[in-house]
């Protein structure tokens, strides 16, 4: 088998993205401004940003057995992953998600997954021995918890979790077998009612080395168990901040794979994953060396320490 950088985890969903100017209300049909049709979810986008930054990426995913699976297994095939396990669920629908993104930015999201589905006993546990780092998306607990204890107590791998939309009662089962922690400000303020360098300590004292919190335009809070940093957002001209969490997991993974130090690797995830929001969909750009480079070398991304 071979070695791999990072292991991706998690859902693969078709997004329908519509570019609106406010979402209808009940009984109301509107006219959408643009349509993008494309890929979406942990697997698909984290995965996705860690391959084109040169990562050797496997993604491990579920699908069901309609027309959206050959959809996604057409933009997984096109990734090229070193390794790629999926899942198909006979009678199970892909996952799928709609949604209207206004033109601030704001978004309604209305979401179907078939992720549920996946249970420890599928997969192949010798991949956990093949890897350096393994990375969660929100699946059912007990699976999260199942390969987190088994990463744990059986191989070397450092398990990141991608923990939005993830409720305090699960962030505290899987705290102590997390090594990175990264959760969205949204979700820190509706689990915690804390200021996200007090969640980074929070994460930090339950068992993280690594806890960050994205902030979108106010940057990200990052926590070593040493040094609080909060390292600012580049200024993009944002479209659609659909996919921006995963393209920052990935690129952080990638980052700190390659040795690079925390606020480093937060300073270039902020700027790959802002670049992505300057279209409709989390992967209908990937930003490329020379455009990160620009913005790295602007003098516009600071690093404060607090």
């Amino acid at each position: 088998m071979k070695e791999l950088d990072c292991l991706f985890i998690g859902s693969s969903t078709k997004d329908i993205l519509m570019l609106v100017e406010a979402p209808p209300a009940s009984d109301q049909r509107i006219a959408a401004r643009q349509l993008e049709i494309t890929c979406g979810g942990v697997s698909a986008i984290a995965g996705a940003a860690h391959q084109s930054l040169h990562g050797v990426t496997g993604v491990i995913t579920a699908l069901g057995d309609d027309d959206t699976s050959h959809f996604v297994e057409a933009f997984l095939a096109r990734q090229n992953f070193a390794y790629a396990k999926l899942f198909t669920f006979p009678g199970q629908a892909s996952s799928t998600s709609l949604v209207q993104v206004e033109e601030n930015g704001k978004r309604c999201l209305s979401c179907y997954g078939c992720i549920d589905r996946l249970t420890f006993d599928m997969l192949d546990k010798e991949v956990f021995h093949h890897t350096r780092y393994v990375h969660l998306g929100v699946m059912r607990p007990q699976l999260m918890l199942d390969i987190c204890r088994y990463c744990k107590e059986n191989t070397n791998a450092i398990v990141s979790i991608d923990s939005g939309n993830l409720s305090r009662e699960n962030t505290d089962m899987l705290l102590p077998y997390a090594d990175i922690f990264i959760p969205d400000n949204k979700t820190v303020e509706r689990t915690l009612h804390m200021s996200e360098p007090d969640a980074c300590r929070y994460y930090a004292a339950r068992g993280a080395k690594i806890a960050c919190v994205t902030a979108a335009e106010r940057g990200t809070y990052a926590y070593d168990g040493r040094t609080m940093y909060h390292v600012s957002a580049p200024a993009v001209k944002v479209l659609d901040t659909t996919g921006a969490g995963d393209n920052f997991h990935g690129a952080i993974l990638y980052c700190l794979g390659r040795g690079m130090s925390l606020p480093d690797a937060v300073k270039f995830s902020n700027v790959f994953a802002s670049l992505t929001c300057e279209s409709l969909g989390g992967h209908t750009v990937v930003p490329d060396a020379g455009r990160i480079e620009e913005v790295l070398n602007g003098g516009s991304i600071t690093v404060d320490i607090l």
